[in-house]
């Protein structure tokens, strides 16, 4: 029983040394870029989300408001996209492993949750586009955590 006790511990261990060393990686490979680019982009989603929530008549102006995030969302795509190109083939290894995992699991994810809507109507304040979207990073980011796991 102690050996399992000692074994899991190192485990955890490797697996926060493994954490550690990644967060290393990312600021080597995108310095801070990465990081302002996505609270820019987070930033300026969450004004487009406020201002629709007021009563503006505009449709030309609400769809302008909508897509004020997109540029700043492109802005952080392109930066992830330098950083990987930027990355050794072990890391590109990774990153492909991950959005290999992401995917398919968003897929099974949303197509559950639609068909889920079809048999018992979802409450839309919880399960509409822009509340499910969210689930969409997280998974990669568990695909990130389970390819880094294996390659480590």
């Amino acid at each position: 029983m102690l050996p399992v006790f000692f074994h899991k511990k190192r485990k955890l261990a490797n697996d926060i040394e493994a954490a550690a060393q990644s967060i290393e990686d990312t600021q080597r490979v995108y310095g801070l870029r990465l990081l302002v680019r996505g609270a820019l982009w987070a930033s300026m989603y969450l004004v487009a989300r406020g201002l629709l929530r007021l009563d503006i008549e505009s449709t030309p102006l609400r769809v302008a408001i909508a897509l004020l995030p997109m540029p700043w969302f492109v802005w952080y795509l392109w930066t992830w996209f330098q950083g990987a190109a930027a990355m050794d083939e072990l890391q590109r290894r990774i990153e492909l492993e991950a959005l290999g995992f992401a995917f398919p699991a968003a897929v099974v994810s949303l197509m559950t949750i639609g068909l889920l809507d079809i048999a018992v109507a979802l409450p839309p304040e919880d399960f509409s586009l822009h509340h499910v979207w969210f689930m969409l990073p997280l998974l990669y980011y568990v695909g990130l955590w389970r390819a880094k796991r294996r390659y480590e």
